[in-house]
């Protein structure tokens, strides 16, 4: 072999070495962010996602929808959460979606060696996996509360606490308003 292309060889294998060494195995498989999935019985709830560490709503959809949300929120620190699911007439269901340390991260990196684990998984946020993935939630019925000042609530009879029921008055339809 010549001395130019031993030199040229060299310097691919010093290359090979180097990426190997410099990037992280979550990184190049998973990537910074992640999509996760939402869905509600019944469907078309409004989703709020707000980030927990920022403190502000990142993203509003409605139910089924998905979403690409960070994986980490600065160097070796996971992304946390809170999404709200909202529809008139169901109680209001909140879930946390918060980074776990991910597969490829701790066994890819294992493998492979090198201080890409250390250094590009970490700030990239590719280190973390948030679960979970998929989010599917029930919405419970809102059942009647107490009289309101602000209006008019309307109710079936099943739906109202005993408490209540013991208060209520028939209305005639037919009888002379005052």
């Amino acid at each position: 072999m010549k001395q130019s292309s031993m030199a040229g060889f060299a310097m691919s294998i010093a290359l090979v070495l180097v990426a190997l060494v410099a990037t992280g195995c979550a990184s190049i498989v998973k990537g910074s962010e992640q999509k996760v999935s939402f869905k509600s019985e019944p469907s078309e709830a409004r989703v709020v996602i707000t980030d927990v560490r920022a403190g502000k709503e990142i993203q509003v959809g409605s139910t089924p929808f998905t979403a690409s949300l960070k994986r980490g929120a600065g160097y070796f620190k996971k992304a946390k959460y809170q999404v709200t699911f909202e529809k008139p007439g169901y109680k209001t269901e909140a879930i946390t979606l918060e980074g776990t340390p991910g597969g490829w991260y701790l066994g890819g990196n294992l493998l492979v060696g090198g201080m890409g684990y250390l250094i590009v998984d970490p700030a990239t946020g590719a280190m973390w996996t948030l679960e979970p993935n998929d989010v599917s939630v029930t919405l419970k019925k809102q059942a009647a509360s107490g009289p309101r000042d602000d209006g008019l609530t309307v109710a079936l009879r099943a739906d109202v606490p005993a408490e209540l029921a013991s208060k209520l008055k028939p209305v005639n339809l037919d009888a002379p308003q005052r």
